[in-house]
């Protein structure tokens, strides 16, 4: 079973726990369009299965700041990005979680991504946030900073990250 190596830090007291004595009731599953949505979706739904817990499959289409001119342009990519996420839910939903009696919603949301996974996460007391990483140098991470860093160091909960 997955669980039988998991540790998990309760938050900041470093009081470390079995996961049998960790109830998990809700899942964030933030999803891009990468393949490394696969492997997310894949150990959110592990997880899931083994605690019956909700899921909540989100996207966030980071708003680009635009000049006036541009922003006719710019709403006709976002709705398109919207679309795509859509449809990308449906079908990680479809692949991973069919015929399985949980409780699955699906959000698009616009912004920030951190910002937003992490407010989606305290909306609805999330009890675990599963997010992807990037594997960015270390120049890269300094310049553009890691959606997945900046979650694991504010979230209120636990998060698991796939590589």
């Amino acid at each position: 079973m997955i669980w039988d190596k998991v540790l998990i830090n309760d938050g900041g007291t470093n009081n470390m726990e079995s996961v049998e004595d960790y109830e998990i009731r809700r899942i964030v599953v933030a999803v891009d369009t990468s393949e490394l949505s696969e492997m997310v979706m894949a150990r959110a739904s592990a997880v899931a299965f083994a605690s019956s817990a909700e899921i909540h499959v989100i996207s966030v289409v980071a708003l680009p700041k635009l000049i006036a001119s541009e922003a006719d342009i710019g709403m006709q990519d976002v709705r398109i990005s919207e679309k795509e996420f859509q449809e990308h839910h449906k079908r990680l939903i479809d692949e991973y979680l069919a015929g399985h009696d949980l409780h699955i919603e699906s959000r698009v949301l616009h912004g920030d991504p951190s910002s937003k996974i992490l407010s989606y996460a305290n909306e609805i007391r999330a009890d675990l946030i599963v997010m992807g990483s990037k594997a960015y140098g270390k120049v890269q991470r300094f310049l553009l900073g890691g959606v997945s860093e900046d979650v694991v160091r504010n979230a209120k909960c636990s998060v698991m990250i796939a590589k």
